[in-house]
């Protein structure tokens, strides 16, 4: 088993407990779980909050793997009805297998749990065979995790144990060892049905840890990283952006970073969020591509720097125009891309992007400015 460099180790922890957390799943369930994906053909997705950016990351490679399910949320607006029991009816008629699969630390997330019940609710109306119901979740006896055990597979991951503000280096910042969790064990139990065998499940985890573990001994200590935690210790707004797959990932990031920020009197933005405001000189754009050839990324990149903000890509083709016009860049080399491959790049950008509130705190920390827990515990929306 690969071992975790001793720096990174110390100051990171929580990306060790991670990978652990990810080999320590069930292997049964596992095995169920990838079943249930493979074989169904349409799969309904969910969650709250970062748990549901994570499983739509890993769920959007999957839509490119050829031969894979239908794969759609309750918030599409092609999504066949105004609830479950009217989508189903629908569904029903096109598709003969229908999972659905939540994800949700907690297992108590309210309208995840909603969906849940008007699902297995149908099923015992209707008396139907070919629907189930599958769960990743830390708590095995929340509502959710019970519903699972009934219906479906349960999915017991680790990382949603209770931890104190300063246990950010073993715990990450507001649960991130489940949601990070979670999209590593489904971004490799996807790659192994595109590789055709559950058996490449393991090596497909050890070979994410050690690139993680290899991103991170190149970029956290970096001029670039550096830059980034400067500008937003400052009196400064943050846009953090992307299209497709890189805006739940930045989404993920806006929801980190802005229970730190807003702490303290700032804002973290999605780019073209609706209440996005003009960038002023002084603040920090975040923009994340795989292909660095996006146009509304591009856009957004040159309306940053027009505007005096400082810009930084995460980019995975070095080549790309993005790469080119932005002088500060992390490149998380992806390429070729090929059609019908799913791409480990959103996976690799969310986790080198994690430490970046650790950072902020840290600053702060070095500056005299120690957060209180409560600011931090009342900006963490109860509606996530």
């Amino acid at each position: 088993m690969p071992l975790l460099g001793e720096k990174v180790s110390m100051r990171y922890k929580y990306i060790e407990n991670i990978y652990n957390n990810v080999r320590g799943v069930d292997r049964d369930s596992l095995s169920t779980l990838y079943n249930y994906l493979r074989d169904y053909d349409c799969v309904i997705i969910y969650g709250s909050g970062r748990s549901y950016a994570a499983i739509k990351i890993a769920m959007s490679q999957y839509s490119k793997v050829r031969g894979a399910p239908f794969i759609l949320t309750p918030e599409d607006p092609g999504f066949p009805g105004n609830n479950m029991f009217e989508a189903l009816d629908i569904l029903r008629d096109r598709f003969s297998k229908i999972f659905l699969l939540i994800n949700s630390g907690s297992g108590e997330s309210l309208e995840p749990l909603i969906v849940a019940k008007d699902y297995v609710n149908y099923i015992e109306e209707n008396r139907v065979k070919n629907l189930a119901l599958g769960v990743i979740t830390s708590k095995r006896e929340s509502s959710l995790g019970k519903l699972a055990k009934d219906y479906g597979v349960l999915v017991h991951l680790r990382g949603r144990e209770e931890h104190k503000l300063d246990d950010f280096l073993t715990s990450g910042i507001m649960g991130d060892t489940f949601e990070l969790g979670s999209l590593m064990l489904l971004t490799a139990l996807i790659k192994s049905i595109y590789l055709g065998s559950i058996d490449s499940f393991m090596d497909i985890v050890d070979t994410y840890y050690n690139r993680i573990y290899d991103l991170l001994e190149r970029y956290v200590d970096s001029k670039t990283f550096g830059i980034m935690v400067d500008m937003m210790a400052r009196r400064s707004n943050v846009f953090i952006g992307g299209r497709g797959s890189a805006h739940e990932v930045a989404t993920m990031l806006v929801i980190r970073l802005n229970h730190i920020k807003y702490a303290i009197g700032d804002h973290v933005y999605r780019a073209r969020g609706s209440n996005t405001p003009r960038p002023r000189p002084g603040d920090l754009g975040i923009l994340i591509s795989c292909s660095g050839e996006t146009p509304a990324v591009i856009s957004w990149a040159r309306s940053l720097q027009a505007s005096g903000a400082y810009v930084v890509a995460i980019v995975g083709n070095p080549n790309s125009l993005l790469a080119r016009i932005v002088d500060n860049k992390i490149i998380i080399d992806s390429r070729p891309i090929e059609r019908y491959v799913p791409r480990d790049f959103y996976l690799y950008s969310s986790f080198l992007l994690s430490p970046l509130p650790i950072k902020l705190i840290e600053r702060f920390k070095e500056e005299g400015l120690v957060l209180p827990e409560s600011i931090l515990r009342y900006y963490h929306s109860i509606v996530e």
